[in-house]
């Protein structure tokens, strides 16, 4: 008997969530709900997500200098 596809009953999804498949759904997800948003939601969000960017390429920088530092 074949098992019935997974289907994540809060989100929609159809893939599993630790997989690449997953992942870009969670992506879509996100894009799906920020694009729905208006107003000051919308502006908050986009500063959020600006932040945590700035956050991410402020480590990638840091790592590698350090990298680098130990050459």
């Amino acid at each position: 008997m074949p098992r019935p596809h997974y289907v994540d009953g809060a989100w929609g999804r159809t893939a599993n969530p630790n997989t690449a498949d997953g992942e870009l759904q969670n992506l879509a997800a996100f894009g799906d709900g920020l694009a729905r948003l208006t107003g000051p939601q919308r502006t908050a969000a986009k500063i959020v997500v600006w932040l945590i960017l700035i956050g991410l390429g402020l480590a990638l920088i840091a790592g590698l200098v350090n990298i680098v530092s130990f050459w």
